[in-house]
């Protein structure tokens, strides 16, 4: 029970990682307010919590942020942890992301969750972390936002930028008992990464992401949860700024 007494706002809560990080925080003994935009599915995952609220609200909106983190407050009293997990990149049809070829359109979407979404977020939780007398934010980042990829512009971009906005963070607040992290994914199996693979990585997909995973296996959304929980919790009080990739030993191989 790490977070015991702690209140989270979890983003991306709805599905794969953000899902997973929800619910192990409520095992915890987080209060979890549970934030994606199908209700759905955000109210099954609060249905497994003890102490969970759903709200659905759009990250890149400022209203709504703002929204979010009041009722927080507003149903648990205070706020002390933020995550950030909601993301956008996973089409259901191919889309170009080499820079000559992207749709104007789809790079202020994609930026637009992944990076200007988290910084709103980062911006209305703080003053909430700061009151309750300290606080940790996890961003929810990639692999690609420590390295390149092809045909993912925008991801790689927001991704690069998340992982900027999150040491700036640490640094800027870090006199105020804030802390700042960011977990950087790399194959995690879940519906929308295993469905976006077989639509748009070919035939034999499985084997060659597999053979170049130094661990041999697909990440879990649970392995992510797992650190998340731990950078939330008071066990990694003097971590902050860190960067951590978690993809069973790929990064190595880039240097």
């Amino acid at each position: 029970m790490r977070l015991a007494g702690k209140t989270a706002v979890v983003t991306g809560a709805g599905s794969g990682i953000g899902r997973a990080i929800a619910l192990r925080f409520a095992r915890e003994g987080a209060a979890v307010v549970a934030v994606g935009q199908r209700e759905e599915r955000l109210a099954e995952t609060v249905r497994e919590m003890p102490s969970g609220l759903a709200l659905a609200a759009d990250v890149s909106d400022v209203a709504q942020v703002r929204r979010v983190m009041a009722a927080a407050v507003e149903r648990f009293g205070r706020l002390d942890v933020l995550v950030n997990g909601a993301a956008k990149n996973r089409p259901d049809a191919p889309v170009a992301e080499t820079v000559a070829e992207m749709d104007e359109e789809w790079w202020a979407a994609t930026l637009d969750v992944n990076l200007t979404g988290a910084f709103l977020c980062c911006k209305y939780a703080l003053r909430h972390l700061i009151g309750a007398g300290g606080g940790a934010i996890v961003n929810i980042a990639s692999t690609s936002g420590i390295a390149g990829n092809t045909n993912q512009g925008a991801y790689v971009a927001s991704k690069h930028g998340l992982v900027g906005l999150t040491r700036s963070i640490a640094l800027d607040y870090a006199a105020r008992n804030v802390r700042a992290n960011a977990i950087c994914p790399g194959f995690i199996e879940t519906e929308r990464s295993v469905q976006f693979s077989a639509r748009n990585r070919g035939e034999g997909w499985r084997e060659r992401k597999l053979a170049d995973i130094p661990l041999g296996r697909f990440g879990q959304p649970e392995d992510v949860a797992s650190l998340a929980a731990f950078l939330a919790s008071e066990e990694a009080r003097y971590i902050t700024g860190v960067v951590i990739p978690i993809d069973g030993g790929t990064a190595a191989r880039r240097g």
